[in-house]
């Protein structure tokens, strides 16, 4: 085997790798607009929600342009208030790749460093 076909063999993977990513990228991206669009409705949506345990969560529902807070447990739902729309912070739910890449290389990060420790290129930026 030449060089040559080595490095375009080598070159034709790497391709391939890439399209793998960026198509298991937007794959995902469209089952999580999926995903959302199923606790979405013309006059409901489910504007945040706190896993409180196993089974417990606490969600705010927006129903017309009413804030609700709903405690949900495998038993029952309950009411618990009416909020006021000066007291939500509604987070921005769209990402950018740049935002999702940035996020899962820091999340990667973090894992390194707790599982392998500190690397020397790591202290010469911390210093």
């Amino acid at each position: 085997m030449s060089s040559n076909n080595l490095a375009l063999e080598a070159i034709s993977f790497l391709l391939i790798f890439i399209l793998v990513v960026f198509l298991a990228y937007y794959v995902t991206l469209f089952l999580n607009k999926k995903a959302f669009n199923v606790y979405k409705g013309e006059n409901f949506d489910i504007v945040d929600h706190l896993t409180l345990g196993k089974d417990k969560n606490l969600y705010i529902i927006k129903v017309c342009n009413e804030y609700m807070l709903f405690s949900v447990t495998n038993d029952s739902i309950v009411y618990i208030k009416t909020l006021k729309e000066n007291d939500i912070k509604i987070k921005d739910k769209s990402f950018s790749f740049k935002q999702s890449l940035n996020i899962s290389l820091n999340n990667l990060k973090k894992l390194s460093i707790k599982n392998l420790g500190d690397n020397e290129h790591d202290k010469d930026k911390k210093n």
